[in-house]
């Protein structure tokens, strides 16, 4: 009776300590990721920046035949470095709460030069129609210029209030991840205090390899991520690689524990064909 007992309790504390070392890896994780090195790690590795800047200077282009102006004036003022500390910033006032600090000031000369010399060569009036067509042209190129640079549409996001929801989230996974990490320690305890703790470890890690790793292979394997469409190809590529770098993260750490299970179960087995033996 006492050992059909103990034998319920290594189940039960066996089972808890699976669901308490996913929950702590899942808090872990959204606590790495949910920061501004993480973002900028992710938009320098799915080449974001260059991408935002190809798709900035098309955008440009395409409106050449409404706005009159040579891609050339805009090529000199929005660079591609511009657009990097553009993307940083963005990312970055984001995570601080306060306001973008993103320098537009050489959009505003390149094109008020560009506006003087064509009024200039064309014998045009510096009039009140002159002055708001230049504000409009101004204007446009920094409010587009400023939205290819919002990689990760924080923007819409807070405008939508997702960014309050995702940053409440992140807040309770930072607060609550030593309370999970000192649950998986206790079980870890009690199993010891059961015995035969090294098999019942074992398979409480191996269970939670299979649980992560099985999903995010079969993620993986058929390809899923790269089936979302989505419109813009600079959003495509950064948030299709994100979720493809979240989801190779989830399954290394599957089967890291997996295997560290599997050795576990070995080692006590071994230990315990080696116990009989002597006997």
């Amino acid at each position: 009776m006492k050992n059909k007992l103990t034998l319920v309790l290594r189940i039960i504390v066996c089972m808890l300590m699976v669901f308490s070392i996913i929950g702590t890896c899942g808090v872990v994780i959204a606590d790495r990721v949910y920061t501004p090195e993480y973002l900028r790690s992710q938009v320098s590795r799915t080449d974001t920046y260059e991408n935002a800047y190809n798709s900035l200077m098309k955008r440009f282009s395409d409106n050449y035949s409404i706005s009159n102006i040579p891609i050339e004036v805009y090529e000199s003022s929005f660079t591609s470095d511009w657009m990097k500390s553009a993307v940083d910033e963005k990312i970055n006032s984001f995570f601080e709460k306060r306001e973008a600090e993103i320098d537009c000031s050489e959009a505003e000369k390149n094109i008020t030069e560009y506006f003087e010399s064509y009024a200039h060569e064309a014998h045009v009036i510096k009039d009140e129609t002159y002055e708001k067509k230049l504000d409009e042209a101004i204007t446009y190129a920094q409010k587009t210029a400023l939205e290819q640079a919002d990689v990760y549409s924080l923007a819409v996001m807070e405008r939508a209030g997702i960014s309050a929801k995702v940053s409440a989230c992140a807040a309770l996974a930072r607060k609550y991840m030593w309370v999970c990490i000192a649950a998986v320690a206790v079980l870890v305890v009690l199993l010891i205090l059961l015995k035969r703790s090294l098999y019942w470890i074992g398979t409480a890690l191996f269970a939670s390899g299979m649980i992560m790793t099985i999903p995010t292979v079969i993620v993986k394997a058929e390809g899923l991520i790269n089936k979302f469409s989505l419109k813009d190809y600079t959003t495509y590529t950064l948030v299709t690689g994100t979720m493809d770098s979240l989801a190779t993260v989830v399954m290394m750490t599957g089967i890291i524990m997996l295997a560290v299970g599997v050795v576990m179960i070995a080692m006590h087995l071994i230990m315990q064909n080696k116990s009989k033996s002597a006997a």
